[in-house]
């Protein structure tokens, strides 16, 4: 391959994620329909036909997009959903390695950095109002992370709790761990935090963990009467 060809393949990588990232900002504050590629290419700085060149227009970016968000979350909480994968198909699952496994998924869900808040916003769009793309999400990381946990909650309760009953106890679970990126702004205001950087994003994780474990502990107890 010729360095010039190369140079040029660099570029447009280089042009292509720029448009991506710009329009996972766009999207986010506005959704699918309100989004224009005008304010995506401007954002970007590149021109408004690469949007046409590189993804054949508006909806084949925003599904771009989409796959984005499901590389980043599998980034975060990928190799950690294969070793619970690889740990729910042995013969024996020891009921605190079950507890642990659930707990750093957990905690893995919280993300409440300031990038992450686009992200957000699509993903609770897709989940309200879906599109075409929201098969790429599921299919892409959310059906592989609530049936891991759901699975896992069985394991830890036991096989006679009813699966239904499992994939919506997970969900319960996972929403308080989601419910730090949705009302980020009450957060801060309610504890007088200036940000939630690290050491305040491990707070929320104790506890949000520590209510986790005190939940499947009392249901377990429960379970076995």
């Amino acid at each position: 391959m010729s360095s010039v060809l190369a140079a040029d393949l660099g570029r447009g990588a280089q042009a292509r994620l720029a448009l991506v990232h710009a329009a996972v900002q766009v999207f986010g504050e506005s959704g699918l329909e309100a989004a224009t590629t005008r304010d995506i290419a401007q954002r970007a700085q590149q021109n408004i036909a690469a949007i046409a060149y590189y993804f054949g227009g508006k909806e084949g970016l925003y599904r771009a997009v989409v796959e984005h968000i499901v590389e980043v979350i599998l980034a975060r909480v990928g190799p950690l959903m294969d070793e619970a994968e690889a740990f729910l198909v042995r013969e024996q699952q020891p009921s605190e390695r079950c507890l642990d496994y659930l707990k750093r998924l957990l905690a893995g869900s919280i993300a409440t950095n300031q990038s992450m808040i686009p992200v957000t916003g699509i993903i609770v769009r897709e989940q309200t109002q879906p599109t075409r793309a929201f098969s790429i999400l599921y299919d892409g990381c959310l059906e592989r992370l609530q049936r891991l946990g759901a699975g896992l909650i069985r394991a830890y309760l036991g096989e006679a709790v009813p699966r239904a009953d499992c994939i919506v106890r997970f969900h319960a679970l996972l929403g308080e761990s989601l419910a730090f990126r949705f009302a980020r702004e009450t957060i801060l205001r309610r504890t007088g935090w200036k940000e939630i950087g690290a050491p305040e994003e491990a707070r929320i994780q104790s506890i949000v963990t520590e209510h986790a474990e005190l939940v499947l502990r009392g249901l377990r107890r429960k379970t076995r009467r």
